[in-house]
């Protein structure tokens, strides 16, 4: 099925929103990145690159496994609108340019906006299940099927408390760790992993023709969603001193991190069609496990010096190397030149942003010598990243880019028969 008007317009932007980020780390110390703008770039990269992603490819994907009619153009192009009202808002108001109580009332309206972008998609979903199914037939039924559309509905609960938690930030720091942060775990563990788990359980077994059982399935979402709302509800209920009653809290979602891993272990080793891309994907996983650890270290010693090494390892580490390479099987950029471009620039984007991660991550530790030039080469990285897969994207996403931005039908015929039998 093509992708709607909505849809194309949340991805194209998404990636926009990602070169923005990059740029923001690219200029590193300059603008405090990592440091005094923190924020800023939490939120360039939770609200515009993985919720713009979430609502892009969800908008798309949830009418189809439904199996109800498209939701009206209007409403849904008003959640477009709604999202980059937040994220610009937002931006404006965090990146502290304009007098405090300005920027302040930026970040409320913005977070206001955010929220009903949220509350209007959940709204839709909503909306769709309660009309008749379509008398389609679809793929026959896996295990992992039963729990996808729950699974949209939680993950979009959760964003639109994130949304309440980042209103509530603007106007006092909150109890515990604070509104702030708490939004952001929501959002992360709430919205952004429950979608994950959601569309690899539908997806990774299909793609490697091999299920797990029914039990684990269950097992696994029950310790999603219980450990993506006990995390942020931990971190309001208790203060940084009592720090390693955390854990507790945690436990689930660190059960859930370990039982993630071993279902696609299993789901590889049972796998008939083996696919190169689940190595991607155990790789994006063990990225989640060590993120986790750090936060579960950090807290054990009310120890924070690795704060912002634990959020990017999650947030780019895990969440954005999934988005990659489910964006590639979803979406397949340059397949317009053949779908051995495709196969070959997922390898090489991988390796860049894992390499860019790498490099973030230790730029983001603190304390170390002669590390300053690693942030700009992470956002060097991330920028290439994003322009190079736009690239690749948009003319997918719009066919009447036609044959490829600057390129004619024999520069691309050149292209294709260079690299035919390579």
């Amino acid at each position: 099925m093509p992708f709607s008007a909505v849809s194309r317009q949340f991805l194209t932007a998404a990636l926009v929103h990602l070169a923005a980020a990059g740029t923001v780390l690219l200029l590193g110390s300059y603008v405090g990145a990592l440091t005094e703008r923190w924020d800023l770039l939490v939120w360039l990269l939770l609200i515009g690159f993985i919720g713009f992603t979430t609502a892009g490819f969800a908008l798309h994907l949830f009418p189809t496994i439904s199996r109800r009619p498209q939701p009206p153009r209007w409403v849904a192009q008003g959640t477009f609108l709604l999202a980059e009202g937040a994220l610009a808002l937002g931006a404006v108001g965090l990146s502290n340019v304009a007098p405090a109580p300005f920027s302040r009332g930026m970040v409320v309206l913005g977070a206001l906006l955010f929220l009903a972008c949220e509350g209007t998609i959940l709204g839709l979903f909503a909306r769709q299940l309660s009309q008749p199914q379509l008398l389609i037939r679809g793929p026959d039924a896996r295990p992992g099927d039963a729990v996808t559309v729950p699974l949209f509905l939680a993950s979009w609960t959760a964003a639109a408390g994130s949304g309440g938690l980042f209103v509530l930030s603007g106007f006092t720091g909150g109890p515990g760790f604070g509104w702030w942060l708490a939004a952001v775990h929501l959002f992360v563990l709430g919205h952004a992993i429950l979608l994950v788990t959601a569309v690899s359980l539908r997806l990774v077994p299909r793609s490697l023709d091999a299920d797990v059982s029914r039990p684990v399935v269950y097992t696994l979402v029950a310790l999603a969603i219980s450990g993506a709302w006990l995390v942020p509800l931990g971190m309001l209920a208790l203060p940084p001193t009592s720090a390693a009653d955390l854990a507790l809290f945690a436990a689930p979602e660190a059960a859930f991190a370990v039982l993630f891993v071993t279902v696609l272990i299993v789901l590889v080793h049972r796998a008939r069609t083996p696919r190169p891309e689940a190595g991607l994907h155990l790789t994006s996983v063990t990225l989640f496990l060590i993120g986790g650890a750090i936060g579960l270290w950090m807290v054990s010693e009310s120890d924070y010096a690795l704060v912002v090494a634990h959020a990017l390892v999650n947030v780019l580490g895990f969440v954005g190397l999934t988005i990659l390479f489910m964006w590639f099987g979803m979406v397949a950029p340059f397949q317009r030149i053949s779908h051995a471009w495709t196969r070959r620039m997922l390898g090489v984007l991988a390796a860049a942003w894992v390499l860019g991660v790498v490099a973030a991550v230790t730029a983001g530790v603190g304390g170390w010598p002669h590390v300053g030039w690693l942030s700009p080469l992470a956002g060097a990285l991330l920028l290439g990243v994003a322009i190079t897969w736009g690239v690749g994207t948009v003319p997918v996403l719009y066919p009447r880019i036609n044959p490829l931005p600057g390129m004619t039908s024999g520069d691309l015929r050149v292209i294709r028969d260079r690299w035919r039998h390579r």
